[in-house]
């Protein structure tokens, strides 16, 4: 039995999701889906989502393919692979679940709340830190017109996930940041936020998460909050800045953070 409504963690790819996505998706009461429509098409070899950037707006083109694998997942569908579907006794048990699914492209915001109608989840990161995993795996050129660009990019995605959850009741932002700083209190308020089990096995999850690693880089997680600093040049970071800032967001305005 799959208790509504569901749950949907939503941002950015490498902005801390599948950290924040697992430890809800662990709770005793959940049943979790890590991407199932942006990996799910590739579980049989479509490659179009990624070809197309992850991020990006769904067109007629695209949409039945993206709505197919997005009505299986959030109809519980138990016949995704095990990198989706991640802790497979959860899809044995017959007590009450709530669906928790992560998903990495906010462009496609208004279109899952309006379909699905679920508690939203949003997480945002410093574009730095974003931008920095991205150019790791080839994804912006290590140019200060490729920064710019993908300043832009970030931003832009965010503004139109901002647009389409502004006036919807059930949804909670979260900065990265502030979840690394507090763990325990941040995660509390999303376990109740999002209707999930806040027990003594919640609490030990989000502590041995913290301690033992995050984003795969093997620091402690409040670590991770600055460890983009110092790792990209000035001019880079400069013309990061000037993209993101060129729309208006509620988030990493200030010199300060930058």
């Amino acid at each position: 039995m799959v208790i509504d409504p569901p749950v949907l963690v939503l941002s950015l790819p490498r902005s801390g999701s599948s950290w924040t996505g697992e430890v809800l998706g662990h709770a005793s009461n959940a049943l979790y889906l890590r991407e199932p429509v942006t990996q799910g098409a590739a579980e049989h070899g479509d490659q179009t989502f990624y070809y197309r950037g992850t991020v990006f707006t769904l067109d007629e083109e695209l949409e039945p393919r993206y709505r197919a694998l997005a009505d299986r997942a959030f109809g519980a569908e138990p016949t995704f692979g095990p990198a989706i579907r991640r802790f497979p006794d959860q899809w044995a048990s017959e007590t009450p679940r709530r669906l928790v699914i992560k998903e990495v492209n906010p462009r496609a915001c208004a279109w899952y709340l309006e379909r699905y109608r679920p508690r939203l989840v949003f997480l945002v990161r410093h574009p730095a830190a974003v931008a920095l995993s991205w150019q790791s795996f080839g994804w912006v050129p290590a140019t200060p017109d490729g920064w710019a660009f993908n300043g832009r990019h970030q931003a832009e995605a965010l503004r139109d996930a901002l647009v389409a959850f502004s006036d919807y009741p059930m949804r909670r932002i979260v900065q990265y940041e502030a979840l690394c700083a507090d763990p325990a209190r941040h995660f509390e308020a999303l376990f109740e936020f999002a209707g999930l089990a806040w027990d003594q096995w919640s609490r030990d999850l989000v502590s041995a998460s913290t301690e033992r690693v995050s984003d795969r880089s093997g620091r402690p997680t409040r670590e991770m909050i600055d460890a983009w600093r110092g790792k990209m040049p000035p001019e880079h970071l400069a013309a990061l800045r000037e993209g993101y800032r060129a729309v208006d967001l509620p988030w990493y305005q200030r010199d300060s953070e930058w």
